[in-house]
């Protein structure tokens, strides 16, 4: 196990039970029990499940070895969350300065558990309201996860979407898809532990979301070209800004990379999984992998709904929701944006419970519908957005989620108001619940924002006691 003990056996420990100093009268007999133990332990294997919960335990210090790779395999075990945080913990018990320490130094390690922190899918039905953050694969790892948490929570949010693959290629945790160990995305995780994060926020009463970045794979497209997109034009691997980027998701062996990837994160107990980038760029010189019969090209929007489909399928078992991030341009049914991109939204949603168009103000480029500057007109844009999208889905039970904006770029004043008139333009569509979205996790704006909404939420009850909770709430 990469992450934790190997299970198999470990050798070189000895642990002091916390029993033992709860009664001082029986100080001899515990005295002769914990040196038995130091010398059973020392001398023999013992497998890691044999350890009793509650244990603390001793871990000398072997040659080479650092803390930060001790705290990596005793994170599973124990109550932290972070390696910093057991790190730290360490540190305090050894009576340690720094991070320096030297072969057969003793190092104790605090209450060890007897078999890893394992979390559990909680089943949603389609209709639930999502009010959440995005975190990235940095944050997950450290400290801030926990403000994150406590943040979202105490400002009425239910929701958190982690990264599982992002825009890099690689992955936030260690992973057992072959694939994934052969072109190095599962190398040097942050995440020491995903399934144990997961445990925590469930235990913090949050829903957990992990995306999953689908074709915009670069590191996959740099390790294996075979199965980057090509260029209609050269032959070539297709290049974006510069660099090659995307696999061809028509590629049997690409899709399978990615359900092997959402179906190890649903064993995880992951309660969405969400994909992004489930689309082809918007190009058309592109050459991709796909033919009939009779060598008629496939459209592009088959190919994205059929890996869909196959999502559905394998992911069934699981009892997570699957969720699609999708363009909020694709509001306005331009079949040009359709061909490129492979999203078509009501094929799309038959097979998926919850639709997240990227619902970004500053990201509309102007003129746009009688805006000369759309990312100034955040209520109007994102109101009409949702009101076209209710549209596309019909009378689906697919829930809509829109992403919506809490960072600075494109917008000329991006404040606390900003914020508001998306929640109010959200609150008064069809859209049931929304994520905010900042790549950087700098949420300062949306928290000032979400405490006045709620705020004003409260006091709009208040008012109305006995007609039930407003919408968007």
């Amino acid at each position: 196990m990469e992450q934790g003990l190997n299970p198999e056996r470990f050798r070189g420990f000895c642990y002091v039970n916390m029993v033992m100093r709860e009664n001082s009268s029986k100080s001899g007999l515990y005295l002769f029990v914990s040196l038995l133990a130091v010398f059973l332990f020392v001398q023999q294997q013992t497998l890691a499940s044999e350890i009793p919960q509650g244990t603390q335990l001793v871990h000398w210090v072997l040659p080479g070895e650092s803390l930060h790779r001790i705290a990596l395999q005793y994170l599973p075990l124990t109550e932290e969350l972070t390696v910093e945080d057991l790190i730290e913990k360490i540190r305090r018990l050894s009576g340690i300065d720094g991070s320096l320490i030297r072969p057969n130094q003793r190092l104790l390690i605090p209450s060890v558990r007897k078999n890893p922190v394992t979390a559990k899918t909680v089943p949603k039905e389609i209709d639930f309201q999502g009010k959440g953050i995005y975190i990235n694969r940095y944050s997950m790892a450290c400290q801030k996860m926990r403000r994150l948490a406590d943040e979202i929570v105490s400002h009425g949010g239910n929701t958190v979407i982690l990264d599982g693959k992002d825009m890099s290629g690689r992955l936030s945790y260690s992973s057992r898809v072959n694939l994934a160990n052969e072109i190095g995305a599962a190398h040097n995780p942050p995440m020491g532990d995903l399934s144990k994060l997961i445990h925590y926020l469930h235990y913090k009463g949050l829903h957990v979301g992990v995306r999953l970045v689908l074709f915009y794979d670069p590191l996959l497209a740099e390790k294996k070209s075979d199965l980057a997109l090509r260029s209609s034009v050269t032959g070539e691997p297709w290049m974006e800004n510069g660099r090659v980027a995307w696999v061809d998701p028509a590629q049997p062996y690409v899709q399978r990379y990615n359900l092997d990837i959402a179906e190890e994160l649903a064993k995880m107990g992951v309660d969405e999984i969400q994909f992004d980038y489930i689309r082809f760029p918007t190009s058309e010189n592109i050459q991709y992998g796909t033919s009939g019969s009779s060598n008629e090209i496939i459209p592009r929007h088959k190919i994205i709904t059929g890996f869909l489909a196959k999502a559905r399928k394998e992911l069934t078992d699981y009892k997570v929701l699957i969720s699609i991030d999708v363009f909020g341009i694709l509001a306005w049914g331009q079949q040009e944006d359709i061909q490129l991109t492979g999203q078509k939204i009501g094929d799309l949603a038959r097979h998926c419970d919850v639709v997240s168009p990227m619902i970004y103000p500053s990201h509309f480029y102007g003129p746009f519908q009688g805006m000369a500057n759309p990312a100034t007109h955040p209520f109007t844009l994102v109101f009409e957005t949702c009101r076209r999208f209710s549209g596309f889905l019909g009378k689906s039970k697919v829930t809509l989620r829109p992403w919506i904006q809490a960072f600075r770029l494109g917008a000329n004043a991006f404040d606390q108001e900003y914020v508001l008139e998306q929640l109010r333009a959200l609150s008064e569509s069809e859209a049931q619940g929304w994520l905010l979205w900042n790549a950087g996790n700098a949420y300062g704006v949306a928290w000032d924002a979400l405490a006045q909404w709620k705020d004003n939420t409260k006091t709009a009850k208040e008012k109305t006691v006995g007609t039930g909770p407003l919408a968007g709430n």
